[in-house]
């Protein structure tokens, strides 16, 4: 782990991210992650 931690601070890693969704749509990213096939992350921001 701590070996990930320093390839993510200096850069040489980043993380995808599909979809984002207000915490409002929660259910939204729920149904999308369950039908579908992410091609990365789904994130749910306050």
């Amino acid at each position: 782990m701590a070996v990930f931690q320093e390839f993510l601070a200096a850069g040489k890693i980043t993380p995808v991210i599909d979809r984002a969704y207000p915490l409002s749509e929660a259910s939204e990213a729920i149904r999308y992650l369950m039908e579908g096939e992410p091609q990365g992350r789904v994130v749910i921001t306050p």
